[in-house]
């Protein structure tokens, strides 16, 4: 049963790659062409993570998940909203492959095959449930915050900093709290509580309209969640942190 939902997941994210694949290279000059070639881009970690997949390395069910959330909220708009302009077949696939991704590698099964496989860090200990789901969501935040940095058409340009400064933190927090260093998830917290003035202040004057401002907070809500979670859950340890750091 492991063994057929790990081809499923594998199939699935073969789907988003095939998707990617056959979209069209050319359209119109501008905004468009930046987000085909950001889309293409996103083939790299497509690949590792269905070589991690294969291999069984513990992070790829991380960035398989990860991805099945970060397409979830823009397949499932566009797939709904035919207004858009576009043939609504691609999203709906989109919308399809990303469900099952995270059904078919959820789970205690498939975390036992994954990361309780793991020899050289422990993801069963207290609260880990917590930190794991924390990486995830905060993964398909990358995803996401990438596309806005690189194909977003900002109406003032100094904006590109606001995404760009959190995606970066953001990038950084999720490579170190993978190896269970504390920094990793205060610089995680510190991001999440950011993203509440910077991504208000990003959305009412970027935004064009409010279906706009509904879909950034959708794709960016779980890895807030988790991240204010995870703050409320070990802000007594990553505040002993910050004081060991202080002291002379």
């Amino acid at each position: 049963m492991i063994e057929m939902r790990r081809t499923i997941g594998l199939v699935a994210l073969g789907t988003l790659g095939a998707l990617i694949v056959t979209s069209d290279p050319t359209g119109p000059s501008g905004t468009q062409d930046r987000f085909v070639l950001a889309m293409w881009l996103l083939l790299t970690p497509l690949v590792v993570t269905i070589g991690g997949l294969v291999r069984g390395a513990y992070w790829s069910r991380w960035m398989a998940l990860a991805a099945g959330i970060a397409v979830l909220p823009w397949a499932s708009v566009l797939a709904s909203s035919p207004s858009y302009g576009m043939p609504v077949i691609r999203p709906t696939v989109a919308l399809g492959a990303s469900l099952v991704l995270l059904l078919s590698l959820s789970g205690r099964a498939m975390f036992e095959r994954y990361e309780g496989g793991s020899t050289s860090v422990d993801w069963s200990g207290p609260r880990m449930t917590l930190v794991r789901w924390t990486i995830i969501c905060n993964m398909a935040s990358v995803l996401a915050f990438y596309l806005f940095v690189v194909a977003y058409d900002y109406r003032i340009e100094w904006h590109i900093l606001i995404p760009g400064s959190l995606l970066l933190g953001l990038i950084l927090g999720v490579l170190l709290l993978a190896r269970q260093k504390t920094v990793g998830l205060l610089l995680i917290a510190i991001c999440c509580v950011c993203f509440v003035p910077a991504g208000g202040y990003f959305v009412w004057t970027e935004a064009s309209h409010v279906g706009e401002a509904i879909l950034f907070g959708a794709i960016f809500f779980p890895g807030v969640l988790t991240g204010w979670a995870s703050l409320f859950a070990f802000g007594k340890p990553m505040w002993r942190y910050l004081l060991v750091g202080v002291r002379p």
